[in-house]
């Protein structure tokens, strides 16, 4: 443990802090600017913190429930990583959140989109939570781009939050500004979310980071290679969203209307929900679904 947290603190000290793009959420050509040339906007506190700690406390409770975190907020038990079997079934009653879908459609983050995409915006309902445990830092987010896995449209974003504060030992993300400018880069296979990495040290790019406060928002472009920080704190979960937006006009893959990882149906997951607008939203819009490519995830040699 102690050399994982000596060697995450010296990746650390090698980075950049974020580009803080609070002050331009008012100047649409500057936020649009700031955007092409980096690749992600980093705001402060887009969103009061009470709202990001109420989805936090509905996915708590259900990790109390499973026996992974205790009353105070401490894991339990030995580390569980997505896709195993002890993480299934968390991740349904997750999914299964009308606060954790509902979040993805606030109006702060819609106001944000549209100001790159200049249309109406497509919230992805394929949304996303990461329970990061302790003591799993193989498990580690590697580099990567999100385009090989969303696919649809390059002019997707992701909006990567964390549901508390996150120190970087926490797990926090770091950003490889300008790398959406390489296109899209040859694919290896890697331990982590995704299952893919790329290599990213002959590019000349410098990586981005900060720690997080609840409310904090990390946007960036479906080309700009990212990873995540081990977490290294020992007792604390790092619970975050992943949520993805585009222009209605552009092509979306077909299984990006599906629910993550499949486990469920739309219908089970509505089950005893009260609002009817985040329901089948994406089947009154002129969406323009498309077939995947799975040569994009064909790895180099």
């Amino acid at each position: 443990m102690g050399n994982t947290i000596n060697q995450a603190a010296s990746t650390v000290e090698e980075m950049l802090p974020f580009t803080d793009s609070t002050s331009l959420l008012d100047n649409a050509s500057a936020l649009r600017h700031q955007m092409q040339q980096e690749g992600y906007l980093f705001v402060r506190a887009l969103l009061p913190a009470t709202e990001v700690k109420a989805v936090y406390e509905d996915i708590a409770a259900i990790c109390q429930k499973h026996g992974w975190m205790d009353a105070a907020g401490l894991a339990l038990g030995e580390p569980a990583v997505e896709g195993s079997p002890a993480w299934g079934p968390i991740y349904d009653d997750v999914q299964r959140l009308e606060s954790f879908h509902a979040l993805a459609h606030h109006p702060r983050f819609l106001e944000v989109v549209e100001t790159l995409v200049q249309e109406p915006v497509l919230v992805h309902p394929r949304n996303i939570a990461r329970i990061s445990y302790p003591r799993a830092t193989y498990f580690t987010t590697p580099s990567h781009q999100d385009y090989v896995l969303i696919q649809g449209t390059p002019e997707t974003y992701t909006m990567w939050m964390p549901l508390l504060d996150c120190p970087v030992e926490l797990g926090s993300l770091a950003v490889l500004a300008g790398s959406h400018r390489v296109g899209v880069l040859p694919v290896h296979a890697a331990q982590g979310a995704g299952g893919i990495g790329i290599t990213t040290h002959k590019l000349g790019l410098l990586w981005h980071t900060s720690s997080f406060s609840a409310g904090d928002m990390l946007l960036f472009h479906s080309h700009t290679i990212h990873k995540a920080f081990p977490n290294v704190t020992g007792n604390q979960l790092r619970i975050s969203v992943d949520y993805r937006y585009q222009g209605v006009s552009q092509p979306i893959v077909e299984d990006g209307l599906q629910p993550h990882y499949g486990r469920l149906t739309w219908g089970e997951i509505y089950q005893g929900w009260s609002r009817r607008d985040l329901q089948y939203y994406w089947k009154n819009l002129s969406i323009h679904p498309v077939a995947r490519d799975p040569s994009l995830r064909e790895e180099e040699h």
